[in-house]
């Protein structure tokens, strides 16, 4: 069953277009994340989805009453100054919830908030604070969860214990839709949207992202990055990734054996292998793909 769909969904700031021409469609068991750097879209996306800023342009179709669309925003909005357990009865309040009490108390014990019931919300770690948001959003027990870069300034351990429990939250039924930055926590989602500069450039489930990559992937380690780095930008390469010590370059599909050997020959190169293609470089490509085509 569909719970969301648009067509040809358009925001637009005075000369800015922030959305431009969006079409998706939301069902149930649904897992999508919407992948981009920021800037790409994707918060004022969230914001047409639930009723929060006026469309320019397009339609948009929800197929749900809005109690059952949950909502988790980028920014914590909850009242800092309520403890935990308050926020979650005003939110039950605006919803008219009959007895939410068992609700939220099952919801904190989920997500290891019981025993913080009763401290101010805006005392909260940033991994506490996006639970506690996370708990007010499936109050209602909503069919479709939208989440806005959830684990943005979050440290690694909450981040998994984030994820495991949306995955606990799908497992039980509820389709997702969610935003993030992070490649790598962008691979949990079964489907992906790859957002740029307010329009989505490609769709589709990162095997195949992986398959339709033309060239060869090499994985360098060297501790003269930037030597190494203008060395291999002037072999032409595809596409040229540094970070820290590693660096991630793409060729033209050819035999991988005298390329390696060439490459590993390059003075400050400590280690080479050939690398399965990433996230990271499937949208890399696609970003390339489409400045060519808008060029």
């Amino acid at each position: 069953m569909i719970l969301l769909e648009t067509e040809c969904l358009a925001c637009r700031f005075g000369a800015k277009e922030a959305v431009k021409g969006l079409d998706l469609v939301l069902a149930e068991g649904d897992l999508v994340g919407l992948i981009g750097p920021d800037g790409a879209g994707k918060t004022t996306t969230f914001r047409l989805l639930v009723g929060l800023q006026a469309r320019t342009g397009g339609q948009l179709h929800r197929h749900l009453e809005p109690a059952r669309i949950g909502y988790v925003p980028q920014v914590f909005s909850l009242a800092p100054e309520l403890t935990v357990a308050e926020n979650l009865r005003l939110q039950a309040g605006l919803f008219n919830l009959p007895d939410p009490e068992p609700r939220i108390r099952r919801l904190l014990a989920s997500v290891d908030l019981e025993p913080f019931r009763d401290r101010a919300s805006g005392a909260l770690s940033g991994g506490m604070k996006q639970k506690l948001a996370l708990c007010a959003a499936l109050l209602t027990e909503p069919r479709l969860l939208l989440l806005d870069e959830p684990t943005t300034g979050v440290d690694p351990v909450s981040r998994r214990e984030f994820w495991a429990l949306l995955h606990e939250v799908h497992d039980a039924g509820v389709a997702i839709l969610f935003s993030t930055p992070y490649m790598d926590e962008a691979e949990y989602a079964h489907r992906m949207l790859l957002m740029h500069e307010g329009r989505v450039l490609a769709e589709g489930e990162l095997a195949t992202f992986r398959q339709s990559l033309p060239g060869l992937v090499f994985r360098l380690v060297s501790r003269r990055r930037r030597e190494v780095q203008r060395t291999l930008a002037a072999l032409a390469p595809l596409d040229l990734f540094a970070e820290g010590e590693i660096l991630r370059v793409r060729f033209p599909a050819q035999d991988p054996g005298p390329l390696m050997a060439r490459l590993a020959a390059i003075e400050g190169v400590e280690q080479i292998r050939l690398a399965e293609p990433t996230l990271e470089d499937a949208f890399l490509h696609v970003l390339a793909v489409a400045g060519e085509s808008h060029g």
